[in-house]
């Protein structure tokens, strides 16, 4: 019985960690996008989107969770130039970014007229306060939002599904692979991935802290394989629903902006009084996220860049700062300063993680220069 419940615990932890706002938006996307394949391009997010990260997980496990001797492999300068690249982009320049544009998305359909940069301002206030004090709100609010989201795209899904929206767009002959292709690269938007590196530590101090693990460690992976198999599920189960939702709204989903895409599906489902109950929600979720994010790039940068020459309040303003100005290019302008980056990246990471396990697993011994071959071979294709 102990053990079952340590497996439901981090198989939820896990789903928690991987499971943001801005994982709303892209299976919609993906959906919309798919000319009617929803089912192979469901395929292709729920690869990139979770059994990558999951992977990824699995790989920092055998790796005891440390960051450095899994990227020192990479040579001594990949310990500082990695984590500075990848908490960048989920940080102020991408991820952070984005989360305050996928708010002000579901904000909007609140109060219509609200513009960007007017929320991004007042948002990035409120996450300099919220993240400076580090009050339990934080937490608090994402132990209740999560379970609340689910259950408002619980009801989303059910009634949408059975409303059916307008027809669903026909099958297109020979794009099947197209929609396979963007679910792929959908699923690096979720950069979760990235997450996994820097927030599996969490899962793994959580594994650790039960006394079944400290009694036997070799049942850690057991027990963590067990748990992703609970979590993956959950989550390929919401990507597909999700892709399906936007593959049922297409042809209404062709002039709403992908921030915007869930809100449309809530009001047209639930109506004009349900809708900002669940838009409320997502705006919430939203900054929670951002504010995790937020403290997670300052600490960096005042710990790692600066060595500490500045305070705690100056990080957070630098942070904040930056990603101001980046989300005011609205959610389109962000992709396009993080998607060619994933799409550089992220086979030579899936490469890296790949031969991780594999190093650990069964003794592979080469690492570095598959790596780097991976991403030299993805930046001639993409020059070409």
């Amino acid at each position: 019985m102990k053990t079952k419940t340590i497996v439901l615990s981090t198989g939820l932890a896990m789903f928690s960690m991987f499971f943001g706002s801005g994982n709303l938006v892209f299976p919609l996307v993906v959906g919309q996008m798919s000319e009617g394949h929803y089912g192979i391009a469901a395929l292709g997010i729920i690869f990139t989107g979770v059994i990558v990260p999951i992977l990824g997980m699995l790989a920092m496990l055998l790796f005891q969770g440390s960051q450095y001797d899994f990227f020192i492999r990479l040579g001594k300068p990949a310990t500082f130039w990695f984590p500075l690249l990848a908490l960048s982009i989920m940080g102020p320049f991408g991820v952070l970014a984005r989360c305050i544009t996928v708010a002000h998305g579901s904000f909007r359909l609140i109060f219509e007229n609200t513009p960007l940069w007017g929320f991004s301002a007042l948002a990035c206030a409120c996450i300099f306060l919220l993240t400076l004090k580090k009050t339990r709100i934080i937490s608090l609010l994402g132990s209740i939002l999560t379970p609340f989201l689910l259950l408002s795209l619980a009801v989303i899904v059910c009634l949408s599904v059975s409303s059916g929206g307008n027809s669903m767009p026909s099958i297109a002959e020979g794009s099947s692979w197209a929609s396979f292709k963007i679910g792929i690269f959908q699923g690096y938007q979720t950069m979760d991935l990235l997450a996994a590196f820097f927030f599996s530590t969490f899962v793994i101090n959580h594994l650790k802290g039960h006394k079944t693990i400290q009694d036997n460690p070799h049942q850690s992976l057991p027990i963590f394989l067990q748990s992703a198999l609970i979590s993956a599920s959950l989550l390929a189960l919401i990507y597909f629903v999700l892709v399906l939702m936007g593959s049922t709204y297409a042809q209404e989903l062709s002039l709403v902006p992908p921030q915007e895409m869930l809100g449309f599906i809530a009001q047209k489902t639930l109506g004009s009084f349900a809708a900002p109950v669940v838009c409320a929600t997502v705006v919430l979720a939203c900054l929670t996220t951002a504010i995790v994010l937020t403290s997670l790039f300052a600490d960096f940068l005042r710990t790692e860049v600066l060595k500490n020459r500045i305070p705690t309040a100056a990080s957070l303003a630098i942070t904040l700062g930056i990603a101001f100005f980046v989300s005011i290019l609205g959610f389109s302008g962000v992709a396009k300063i993080i998607g060619p980056i994933l799409e550089v990246c992220y086979p030579a990471l899936i490469l890296l993680t790949v031969l991780s396990i594999f190093q650990k697993l069964w003794g592979w011994k080469s690492v570095r220069l598959p790596t780097a071959l991976a991403l030299g071979i993805k930046l001639v294709a993409i020059a070409i």
